[in-house]
C-alpha cells in the first residue's frame, strides 16, 4: 500500500487527478453541474453533481423537496445553458409555476407520462440524445437490470441522470456511484411567533449520502429549502381554498387549480406559465 502512495506521487499532475485512494474524496474529472447549495458541492466528488453517471435520490414519497433540491442545476441547464431536462413518470402532475419561479426555462422542460414497464426505457432513450440536461426517473421498483442499462446510458451520456426510488432501496446492491437518502425536515413547531408564511420558509431536507467515491459523511447534511413567497397564496387571496400543504412544491394540483381558473387575483403571467410544459406520452414498443 505504501508503495503505491509513493507512485502515485510520482505521477504526472494530469494522471494524479485519475487516481482515487479508498479514504479520499474522488475528484471527478468528468463534468458536473454545481448543486447550488455550498455545503452540499463541498461533500460531492468533482463539487457538483455528476454528469455521465447514475445519481439516485431515495424518498419516501415524491413531493419531500427533491425537486427544490435539483432546481438551480435545472435552472443552469436550461435557462443558461440551453438544454432539455425531462421528467419521466413523476407520481405528480409538474406545477409549472412553481418551475417558473425557480428559473427554470419551461420551454426546455418535457414531462414524459410513462407506465412503470416504458419508463426507464423512455430514460434510457432520453440520455442517448443531445441537447439533454437531465434526466428525472422516478421508479418505484427497479430491477438490477434496469439499473444495469441506466448507469450505461448514463455513462455514455453528458447529462445529469437521476433516479427516484424509495428509502427501502438504501439496502440493494446499486451501480450507480453517487446514492443518498433525502428526508423532510418541518420547520419547528415550537415557535409560535412565526406566522404561516414564515413557518414555510424554514422547510428543509436533510441528505444522507451513503454511497460515494469516498467515505461517506460522518453525519447527514440538513439543507433549508424554503417555499418562494411567490408560490403562496398573498394574504387575502383565494382565502376559502386551503394553503398549499408542506409537500408544495411543483405539483399542489390544489393552488394549480386557482390559476387554471383564471381567477381575478391570479397574476397572469402564473396564469401562462401553467400550461407552458410540453407533454410526451411514451410508447415503448420492442424495448429489448
Amino acid at each position: 500500500m505504501a508503495a503505491a502512495i509513493q507512485l502515485t506521487a510520482h505521477l504526472p499532475s494530469r494522471l494524479q487527478s485519475r487516481v482515487w485512494q479508498g479514504d479520499q474524496l474522488a475528484y471527478a474529472s468528468e463534468r458536473t453541474v454545481s448543486s447550488g447549495h455550498a455545503a452540499l458541492d463541498a461533500l460531492l466528488p468533482g463539487a457538483g453533481w455528476p454528469a455521465g453517471s447514475l445519481t439516485e435520490l431515495l424518498v419516501e414519497q415524491g413531493g419531500i423537496g427533491e425537486m427544490r433540491l435539483v432546481a438551480p442545476a435545472l435552472r443552469a441547464l436550461t435557462a443558461q445553458a440551453g438544454r432539455h431536462v425531462l421528467l419521466v413518470a413523476p407520481p405528480w402532475q409538474p406545477y409549472a409555476c412553481a418551475l417558473k419561479a425557480w428559473g427554470i426555462a419551461l420551454d426546455r422542460v418535457i414531462w414524459v407520462r410513462a407506465s412503470e414497464h416504458e419508463a426507464p426505457w423512455a430514460a434510457e432513450q432520453a440520455l442517448k440524445q443531445d441537447g439533454i440536461g437531465a434526466v428525472m426517473l422516478w421508479q418505484p421498483k427497479a430491477r438490477a437490470d434496469t439499473l444495469r442499462r441506466l448507469q450505461v446510458a448514463a455513462q455514455d451520456s453528458q447529462a445529469l441522470a437521476f433516479l427516484m426510488r424509495p428509502p427501502a432501496a438504501r439496502n440493494q446492491s446499486s451501480p450507480a456511484p453517487l446514492r443518498m437518502v433525502c428526508t423532510p425536515v418541518p420547520p419547528p413547531e415550537a415557535d409560535a411567533s412565526l406566522n404561516r408564511r414564515a413557518w414555510m420558509q424554514l422547510a428543509a431536507v436533510s441528505v444522507d449520502i451513503f454511497k460515494r467515491r469516498g467515505p461517506p459523511p460522518a453525519q447527514p447534511l440538513v439543507i433549508t429549502l424554503p417555499l418562494q413567497a411567490s408560490l403562496l397564496p398573498q394574504p387575502g387571496e383565494a382565502s376559502a381554498l386551503p394553503w398549499p400543504g408542506a409537500n408544495h412544491h411543483a405539483v399542489d394540483r390544489r393552488h394549480l387549480a386557482v390559476v387554471a381558473a383564471g381567477g381575478r387575483q391570479t397574476d397572469p403571467a402564473a396564469r401562462a406559465a401553467a400550461t407552458a410544459v410540453t407533454v410526451v406520452t411514451a410508447a415503448a414498443g420492442q424495448a429489448g
